[in-house]
C-alpha cells in the first residue's frame, strides 16, 4: 500500500497545485466525525465542505470512550481546545453515522481478532484494570445507539472545563444516502 500511495502522490504533484490557504478554518467550525472509510470524500460532499472550510477531527465512532468522558480531559477535547484557542473555532458539530462499526460490537469477534493478532484480551483487561470484557468494550468506545452516543459526546464537550461556551451541535449522517438528521441543536449564542 505504501508504494501505491507514493506513486499516487507523484502523479498528484505532477498535475495539481493546491491553492495556498491559511490554517484557520474559514467557517470557524470544527467537525468531529468517525474514521470510517466509507465517509472519505462522501462526508465533505454531503456537508458541502471544501478544503480550508473546517477543522475535521476523526475518532473511532466519533466518540469519546466511557473511561475518558469524566473531567473532559481527553485527546478530542485537547484537539478542540487547540482549534478554539489557536485557530478561531467558534462552533462544533459532532456527526456520527448509521451502521457504525462501534455500534453493537460483538465481543467474541473482538477478542478472537485480538488473539489472532497476538494480544491476549484477558491480560490486557487485567493490566489496564478494565475489570472485565465490558470494561474493554467501554475502553474501545463501543455503544448501542448512535443517536444517544452523539448526544452524550455533545454533552461531554459542552461540560468540559477546557472549552468556552460555544455552540455544540449533534447530528447523524446516513452512511448510505448522506442525509443528515439533527440529534441535538444547541441554542446557546
Amino acid at each position: 500500500m505504501l508504494e501505491e500511495i507514493l506513486a499516487n502522490n507523484e502523479r498528484f504533484l505532477q498535475t495539481q497545485r493546491p491553492a495556498l490557504i491559511g490554517h484557520t478554518p474559514r467557517k470557524r467550525t470544527a467537525v468531529v466525525t468517525c474514521m470510517d472509510c466509507r465517509l472519505v470524500t462522501m462526508f465533505e460532499q454531503a456537508l458541502g465542505l471544501q478544503r480550508g472550510d473546517v477543522l475535521e477531527l476523526r475518532t473511532a465512532g466519533a466518540t469519546i470512550s466511557q473511561l475518558e468522558r469524566t473531567g473532559g480531559a481527553n485527546d478530542l477535547i485537547r484537539s478542540l481546545a487547540g482549534g478554539v484557542y489557536l485557530l478561531g473555532v467558534r462552533e462544533v458539530l459532532v456527526v456520527g453515522h448509521t451502521e457504525c462499526g462501534l455500534a453493537h460490537v460483538n465481543p467474541t469477534v473482538l477478542t478472537a481478532s485480538m488473539q489472532a493478532l497476538g494480544v491476549d484480551p484477558q491480560q490486557l483487561i487485567q493490566r489496564e484494570n478494565l475489570g472485565d470484557l465490558n470494561g474493554l468494550l467501554s475502553w474501545l468506545g463501543a455503544f448501542h445507539d448512535v443517536h444517544m452516543n452523539v448526544h452524550e459526546v455533545v454533552e461531554v464537550i459542552r461540560q468540559s472545563p477546557y472549552l468556552p461556551r460555544i455552540p455544540i451541535h449533534g447530528l447523524v449522517i446516513d452512511i448510505q444516502s448522506g442525509q443528515l438528521a439533527v440529534v441535538d441543536r444547541d441554542t446557546r449564542a
